[in-house]
């Protein structure tokens, strides 16, 4: 049993995304629209596009490509994926076969392969924009670190961590080489890397990782902002399983009033900074403090998120262990009947 550490890796395990920049090709930037438009509406658009454009006009890739990242962030994989597809076959088609055009439409497919679940199918898209870049860019180009990130997170999602390593810490060497050693930038994949060791055990290695992650986190945002509070769990996470509670529990609850100050108290983070807290003081002993921590976060996200989340069965599953710790099994067993179900439901 663990406690819940969702900002440890920079997406979800494809529930969630990573996100993306809208591009500039060569011929100057692509359209670019406000996550706040209407996407529907743009949609609905697209044919009359298509027709005024025609099947050969290099901006309607740059079109779809536009919508493509709305509906990506939007996390309608589906249709950002169809996009992506139509953009491809158009730049491969009208552009030279190393044009950087087609190497950006390959990784924006991969990353909707990637958000999906598609493994097998986005790392032979990653590997050959990677190829590409690197055939025109040079192999020091600072493009060329957010091909690695890319294949880096592909890595690390299929437990590759050798892999992901290898290209993670040269995409490090390259952005640190061209911005300095403090840009927000490294943020992202610092914690990758932290992570990664943190996963073998390596966790001498990881923690001056997280460490610089906070201080860049803290010198961009301030020090109470959301990004700092993800950086402060990160490292108060290492520390717990280091055992070292006592470095561990203040970052936890600096974390907290950050999230409960800037997010409100009934936010999805807030929950997540309960539950590791009574984590921390479940494995030390306090388990009328660690009760109480565990009750308010189900509260919180049963009401934010549903009562059959997988968030709420992971602190049930947490409240239960405690329960047999302290006497009531049968309290304990009918928490267990409950993450059962919830998890059956997210088998079927």
């Amino acid at each position: 049993m663990n406690a819940l550490v969702f900002d440890r890796f920079r997406t979800s395990p494809r529930t969630g995304r990573k996100d993306m920049k809208v591009e500039e090709s060569n011929r100057g930037p692509t359209i670019v629209m406000s996550i706040d438009e209407n996407v529907d509406a743009l949609l609905r658009l697209l044919p009359d596009m298509e027709q005024s454009l025609g099947p050969d006009h290099p901006d309607l890739a740059d079109y779809y490509i536009s919508l493509g990242l709305l509906l990506y962030h939007d996390s309608r994989f589906e249709e950002a994926e169809e996009l992506f597809v139509k953009a491809l076959a158009m730049r491969e088609r009208l552009l030279a076969v190393d044009h950087p055009d087609v190497a950006a439409a390959l990784n924006h497919l991969g990353l909707v392969y990637l958000a999906e679940g598609k493994y097998a199918d986005a790392e032979p898209l990653f590997k050959r924009a990677l190829s590409l870049q690197e055939k025109v860019l040079g192999p020091e180009h600072l493009n060329i670190a957010s091909a690695l990130s890319n294949l880096g997170d592909l890595y690390m999602t299929l437990s590759r961590f050798q892999e992901a390593e290898e290209v993670l810490r040269r995409g490090l060497k390259i952005r640190e080489r061209y911005l300095g050693l403090e840009d927000g930038s490294l943020i992202e994949i610092l914690n990758s890397l932290a992570n990664i060791y943190a996963e073998e055990g390596r966790r001498a290695d990881a923690e001056p990782l997280f460490r610089r992650v906070l201080k860049i986190e803290e010198r961009v945002h301030g020090a109470d902002h959301p990004s700092v509070a993800n950086a402060l769990n990160n490292l108060a996470s290492l520390f717990l399983a280091k055992d070292q509670f006592d470095q561990a529990e203040p970052m936890h609850r600096r974390a907290l009033a950050i999230r409960e100050r800037v997010l409100s108290p009934d936010h999805p983070k807030v929950a997540e900074s309960l539950n590791n807290l009574g984590w921390l003081y479940h494995q030390h002993g306090n388990h009328a403090r660690a009760e109480s921590l565990y009750r308010r976060a189900i509260e919180i996200w049963e009401r934010a998120l549903g009562p059959e989340h997988a968030y709420v069965a992971a602190c049930l599953e947490n409240y239960a262990e405690l329960l047999r710790k302290t006497n009531r099994s049968t309290e304990a067993v009918t928490l267990d009947r409950r993450v059962q179900l919830i998890r059956s439901k997210y088998m079927e």
